[in-house]
Formats: structure tokens, sequence, C-alpha cells
């Protein structure tokens, strides 16, 4: 895949393209969870230290982090790697409400299908 149609990519998933670098700014739920994601970017990108042509910056305030990088291929696929490792362990709170929500509904219905306890025998109900 050529670089410009891999940035183009990246766009659509939010990371901007400007004076030869991306960026992207992520939200996460808490200050702390901010700075465990600095250290999840930091072991990326340590893993691929010996490819990465520029170093990348990234900035904290609050419970943003914003993330630059260098245009080349190696940090396309780390831009690909945080987009993935933030999807999978960083959800947003609308997120964790909406499978928070199913699962009591999912709760309710077998609650519903079975009642408060099952009567396994007549012995002792009157």
């Amino acid at each position: 895949m050529d670089k410009a149609k891999a940035i183009e990519g990246l766009r659509i998933k939010g990371w901007q393209y400007a004076d030869g670098r991306l960026s992207k700014q992520y939200m996460l739920g808490s200050f702390t969870e901010a700075i465990e994601f600095v250290n999840d970017i930091a072991t990326v990108v340590e893993s691929r230290r010996g490819q990465v042509s520029t170093n990348p910056t990234i900035t904290v305030e609050d419970k943003s982090v914003r993330l630059l990088l260098a245009d080349d291929d190696v940090s396309i696929a780390i831009a690909r790697v945080m987009d993935e490792m933030y999807g999978m362990n960083y959800a947003s709170d609308e997120d964790e409400d909406e499978l928070l929500k199913k699962e009591e509904d999912r709760e309710r219905a077998r609650f519903r299908s079975r009642g408060p306890y099952r009567k396994s025998s007549s012995a002792g109900l009157r």
C-alpha cells in the first residue's frame, strides 16, 4: 500500500496530517488512564526504536493524550497499533455503559424466563 493511501486511511480514523507529521488526540476516562495509555505508546515505540526516523511527541492534558508522529511507514504502522490498542483497552464511558446495559438486559431476561428461584420439586411447598 502506498504511503498516501495509508495516510488517507488514517484520516478516516481521526488522524490529522500537517507539516509532514501525523497527529491524533485521544480522550480517556481519567488522568490515570491517560498515563497508562502513554505507557502503552512508549512500549510500542520502543519496540520499533531502530525503525522510527523521528521521535514521537506525546502531550498529556488531563484526560487527553495527543500523539504526533512522522509520516513514514513505521509511524503509520504505530498509528494503526495505537488505534487498535485504544479501541480494545480504553473504551469510552458510553461504550462501557452500553456493554453494561446489554449485560443487565440479558440478566433481566434470564431472570424473567426462570423466575427468582427454580422449583426443582414440590416438596415443602404448599
